[in-house]
């Protein structure tokens, strides 16, 4: 008798109808654990590494304006004016130097790529139609090298400029508007609030800067030309300009005269969180900052500039005024602060320190631990003081 070994059909398996087992109840919520454990364990890790590729970023967008600074001194043979004041923006038609009203971000845009940014309105006349227009444009076109990537997107933010306001529709109205370029990136001014001249702003302790005629009798241009005020070029008076950027400021790399390494170019400005979106309400509005209500082409303002100090005088002595040293010195930004915001200081949405870059070109994150006299000597560009770069 032969035996087959064919296997049984499925039909007479003995194993039919046998399932198996499903997990228990008890073993999905294990394995739901140890993926909560895991992601725990690693989104501290992912969002660490995507912190440290935008501050990365952000370094990288300091340097390429640093270059911009280097290439335009190079061809100008001075530093980046500040302008004329909050009062005045961007003119194709003046030039670089004391003649432009507007920002030293507005005279570094052929050095960005923004040949044709900077060059909107030319041949057009201020407070006509095609000026406007053009400078609408120019106000309305963001540019991502202007910001952190870890504070805020390159896109329109709100803008309260009254003084501007009369000019130019689009501004209006005041707080509700369109919204306008901002920057995250402010020049050194130098080393105390009166060496970046911010009692001259009103215009009555130093003559206006400008050469355009008074028009319709607004007084929304500025009084015929004037001479620079030589106290702010007098090395014994407080109002000496000791930053690389003021108003109206023409200078020359000969004139760091601590050295390039050794000087603040242009770094991080301190922000509340709670103005990331722009300012609105008034001077005397909680959340109000004069340093994030204007454009990043606007003339000498907290918005594109900053100093290291804001004792009124950086004459002999005042570097043992310890009284502010807390409130001026860099931080992380941070929400909740009011009206009396540290509007003129360094800071950043990092944590642990701020960008800088230098007059040579380098960029360093300094710690917001930075000695208050070190920061201080390195935003003065002629204070002869020996610092070492932390």
């Amino acid at each position: 008798m032969t035996v087959s070994n064919r296997a049984l059909p499925a039909s007479l398996s003995p194993r039919r109808g046998v399932l198996r087992a499903a997990f228990t109840l008890v073993e999905l919520l294990v394995v739901i654990a140890i993926i909560g454990v895991l992601v725990a364990l690693l989104l501290p890790a992912v969002q660490a590494a995507r912190e440290a590729a935008r501050r990365a970023q952000c370094q990288n967008h300091l340097k390429q304006i640093g270059l911009a600074w280097l290439n335009h001194e190079g061809t100008h043979k001075f530093m980046p004016s500040g302008g004329w004041g909050s009062k005045w923006s961007g003119d194709p038609n003046r030039g670089f130097g004391k003649d432009q009203p507007g920002s030293w971000v507005y005279n570094i845009l052929p050095f960005m790529e923004q040949q044709q940014l900077r060059q909107l309105g030319k041949g057009t006349t201020p407070l006509t139609p095609a000026f406007e227009n053009a400078s609408k444009q120019l106000h309305q076109t963001p540019i991502a090298g202007l910001h952190c990537p870890s504070r805020r997107p390159a896109v329109l933010y709100l803008a309260n400029m009254p003084s501007m306001a009369s000019a130019f529709t689009f501004l209006t109205p005041i707080g509700q508007n369109e919204g306008v370029v901002k920057t995250d990136y402010a020049a050194s001014s130098g080393d105390s609030y009166h060496s970046a001249s911010a009692s001259f702003r009103d215009g009555s302790s130093i003559p206006q800067p400008g050469s355009y005629a008074e028009a319709d009798g607004t007084g929304r241009i500025p009084s015929p030309f004037a001479t620079w005020d030589p106290r702010m070029d007098d090395p014994e008076s407080k109002w000496l300009q000791t930053g690389v950027s003021h108003f109206r400021s023409e200078i020359p790399i000969q004139r760091i005269e601590d050295g390039t390494s050794n000087t603040y170019m242009v770094g991080e400005k301190w922000m509340s969180i709670d103005q990331y979106q722009g300012t609105g309400g008034t001077s005397a509005t909680p959340g109000f900052s004069w340093g994030e209500n204007q454009s990043a082409y606007n003339g000498w303002e907290w918005d594109a500039h900053r100093v290291a100090w804001s004792p009124y005088s950086h004459q002999k002595g005042w570097l043992n005024n310890t009284t502010d040293i807390e409130f001026h010195q860099p931080s992380q930004d941070q929400a909740g602060v009011g009206l009396n915001d540290p509007e003129v200081k360094f800071g950043s949405a990092h944590a642990g320190g701020f960008n800088m870059v230098y007059c040579d070109g380098s960029v360093h994150t300094l710690s917001y631990d930075i000695n208050h006299l070190t920061h201080a000597y390195l935003a003065n560009r002629l204070d002869g003081q020996s610092v070492t770069s932390p």
